[in-house]
């Protein structure tokens, strides 16, 4: 059974803590409370890690994908809301599922400019982009690369929308 109440409660403390802690100690305080929770509610509650801003929260992400059982935007989200960087994209291509579909949704998060459909307002506030600025060839070629192991109509489109923002969009 899905608990909406549970949900709305860890919302208010994680809230709660954002505001009275510093970054360091709201981010380890709201991943244990996340590494404990039922795996049904993980998709929800990492949404209380968008707010930190921490990089730390990459080096979650990568631990915690044993547990990823569905890859939705939110993941990519929150890599891209956590000062994602080319390093860690190309090392989360190269490990393949689920590391490699939130590299690849972090990325479009990065590389868009402007609002774009469907788009949160947090992103639209904080226009997230790769923090080590790579070349838009080297991310073409390895986004390209990567079709080569997983060319699922997902994966196709995702690449294309990443080509796209960097070559049209004047990334």
């Amino acid at each position: 059974m899905y608990d909406q109440n549970k949900i709305d409660d860890f919302f208010l403390r994680s809230e709660q803590t954002i505001k009275t802690c510093d970054r360091d100690s709201a981010f380890i305080l709201i991943s244990s409370e996340i590494d404990n929770c039922e795996t049904r509610y993980l998709n929800e509650y990492i949404t209380a890690l968008n707010f930190i801003r921490h990089e730390k929260v990459l080096d979650w992400i990568e631990m915690s994908a044993h547990r990823i059982t569905d890859v939705n935007l939110s993941w990519g989200h929150l890599a891209a809301s956590s000062y994602f960087n080319w390093n860690k994209a190309d090392k989360w291509l190269t490990k393949g599922r689920p590391l490699s579909l939130i590299s690849l949704d972090a990325l479009v998060f990065c590389t868009s400019i402007g609002e774009r459909l469907n788009q949160s307002p947090w992103m639209r506030q904080i226009q997230p982009r790769l923090v080590d600025n790579p070349k838009p060839e080297i991310v073409a070629a390895r986004v390209q690369e990567y079709l080569k192991t997983d060319a699922v109509p997902r994966t196709k489109r995702v690449v294309n929308q990443i080509i796209e923002n960097i070559f049209d969009a004047g990334y």
